[in-house]
């Protein structure tokens, strides 16, 4: 059975989108038993960066059928305009 792309980009959301909540959580619950600055300040940028994967997802449920999924990475920040 053939899937469409908007069919295939929600399933590929919710299959990542899941363990990025779970990743986040474990960030938070780190982030709650240190005081340690260095290592405050790597939970936060790992933070950043599953913030970023999730806006990337969510700009990738816009898509419609006309539209490149690359058509989505330069909004996202991943390719500069060569």
């Amino acid at each position: 059975m053939a899937l469409t792309k908007k069919v295939l980009i929600g399933e590929l959301r919710h299959g990542i989108n899941n363990p990025l909540a779970a990743i986040r959580n474990a960030l938070y619950l780190a982030a709650t038993r240190t005081e340690d600055p260095e290592v405050e300040n790597y939970l936060k940028l790992a933070d950043a960066e599953v913030t970023r994967i999730a806006e990337i997802l969510k700009s990738a449920n816009q898509i419609d059928e006309n539209k490149r999924v690359y058509d989505l990475l330069p909004r996202a920040g991943l390719i500069t305009a060569a």
